[in-house]
């Protein structure tokens, strides 16, 4: 296949995932795509469709049929034309391990994805995994059109996809876009290494979705952002992110007003909506310097932004006041933090005020550069 022009077109996004733990489920949403494929290619090419790594993997390459449940496997696309068509009109994410479905809520979070197929099963592990949940939650939140069954499909493309060709259409190659673009590191060649540093060069405001030969369109898997020691005390070109649970935000404003000095000397500032908007307004020198960047509100997708920001290296600090006894609505996005900071291994995780404050005394302040 040779590969797809790069000349931007709108279509209309539609994310798609399968339950990796079920036969069944995969099978069925390949034989749907046979179906309406068969039914209407025209008006399919009016999509573009967002896999996860491993559904794409499964259901349109079959490079995952040995995976079988109670005697059966996977039986992938059969029609050729059709994987071809998914090869030139789908962006594939990274695999659920590396990220791919924080990414896609991500894509929801940030509107660009109205549309959303996840053929889920509720008798596997998998359906309740932190990441699936918060993307579940989001959709509702943001309005997005969750088709779940075989069905559900069906019914959509024989009576609203021709009105939904026009819903919310967004830019092909489809961009991956951070909640703060602004940013610029400081000196910090020699420092991290050098792949993660090209990587952040090339995605300052964005990350585009890339075509290769025999590939389609892909986004670029995170690449792990290795810190040396010395980087360590390079606050300016560090990223540290505020996050506190309701109960807790009067915590770190109070955190906040008392290392307001060291705060201000790291190169950026990521909170949540209401966290970021308290902390600046009761901080001098964080006001001053405007370093603050808020994301969303956590139950309208801040974590998941965040989140994002801590896969591709954007973010080196997190400082995550718990309450831990009381339930949180949203709570699954909270987790999905954690679980991204697992990802992203180098990151420095800081999850009540006792360790904070601890940091913040014995690390930052016998490390920082005061400018008179």
């Amino acid at each position: 296949m040779s590969p797809q022009s790069k000349t931007p077109n709108m279509k209309t996004l539609i994310g798609v995932l399968a339950s990796h733990d079920d036969v069944d489920k995969n099978n069925e949403l390949a034989r749907v795509f046979e179906k309406i494929y068969k039914l209407d290619k025209g008006l399919l090419e009016n999509f573009h469709f967002v896999f996860t790594g491993g559904t794409f993997q499964r259901v349109v390459l079959g490079k995952d049929t040995e995976r079988r449940r109670k005697g059966k496997k996977i039986i992938s696309i059969q029609d050729k034309g059709l994987e071809t068509f998914l090869m030139q009109n789908s962006t594939i994410l990274p695999d659920q391990r590396d990220g791919g479905v924080i990414i896609l809520a991500n894509l929801v979070v940030q509107r660009q994805c109205s549309i959303l197929w996840p053929f889920m099963t509720p008798s596997t592990m998998h359906w309740l995994n932190p990441a699936d949940l918060a993307l579940h939650r989001l959709s509702d939140i943001w309005n997005v059109n969750r088709l779940m069954n075989r069905g559900s499909v069906e019914a959509w493309f024989s009576d609203e996809a021709k009105r939904d060709v026009k819903r919310n259409r967004q830019e092909i190659p489809l961009k991956l876009r951070f909640s703060c673009e602004d940013f610029t590191p400081g000196q910090v060649s020699g420092l991290v290494n050098p792949d993660w540093l090209a990587q952040w060069t090339k995605e300052a405001k964005y990350l585009e979705a890339e075509s290769r030969e025999g590939e389609g369109w892909k986004i670029t898997k995170p690449i792990t952002k290795e810190r040396k020691p010395e980087f360590l005390h390079e606050f300016e070109s560090q990223t540290i992110a505020l996050i506190a649970h309701d109960a807790m935000k009067e915590r770190m404003i109070d955190f906040a007003i008392e290392y307001d000095r060291e705060l201000s000397h790291f190169g950026r500032i990521l909170a949540t909506g209401t966290t970021g908007r308290e902390v600046e307004e009761a901080t001098r020198m964080l006001k001053a310097k405007g370093k603050t960047k808020r994301c969303r509100s956590g139950p309208k997708g801040g974590d998941i932004e965040i989140s994002t920001e801590i896969l591709y290296g954007r973010c080196d600090v997190v400082i995550f006041f718990v309450d831990p006894l009381h339930p949180h609505p949203h709570i699954e996005d909270i987790r999905v933090v954690f679980g991204a900071c697992m990802v992203e291994g180098g990151v420095r995780m800081l999850t009540n005020e006792l360790e904070a404050r601890k940091w913040m005394d014995e690390v930052v302040r016998p490390n920082m550069h005061y400018v008179q």
